[in-house]
């Protein structure tokens, strides 16, 4: 697999050792590292998992996780023309319950062609056309 895009749950179980999807976290980021697989990262999905650290360990464990993810990931900006679509997507689908944060890595996933990694496939699911990947 070439590329992927990165949902929050991954990135916070690989940076919180305490997460219960941990030791999957770990595994899957060895194997994707060792298939040198490109992880496409949208900007919102580095806010949440920063923020989530930071409310939930210690402003140094938050400012560590950010600097790694910056060397690690391939950062991924959206324009006022991908929000407008984001918002567009988003209002065409008004039982939805997902958040802006889903919803740029649903637009990422359908744009690149690549699948998603996530832990909480709820979000997801209203999106036929997603494919995931899991660790094997």
């Amino acid at each position: 697999m070439r590329q992927l895009v990165l949902d929050a749950g991954p990135l916070i179980a690989l940076f919180y050792a305490k997460d219960s999807y941990h030791s999957q976290s770990v595994a899957g980021f060895t194997q994707l590292s060792q298939a040198r697989t490109i992880l496409l990262t949208p900007i919102p999905i580095v806010f949440e998992v920063y923020k989530w650290l930071l409310q939930r360990t210690s402003p140094g464990l938050a400012q560590q996780t950010l600097e790694t993810m910056e060397k690690s990931l391939h950062l991924m900006a959206i324009n006022r023309t991908e929000f407008d679509d984001l918002t567009a997507m988003i209002y065409a689908l008004p039982q939805w319950q997902g958040t802006l944060e889903d919803a740029t890595v649903a637009a990422m996933a359908l744009h690149y062609r690549c699948p998603v990694w996530t832990l909480n496939f709820r979000d997801f699911g209203i999106f036929s056309k997603l494919k995931f990947w899991n660790p094997s």
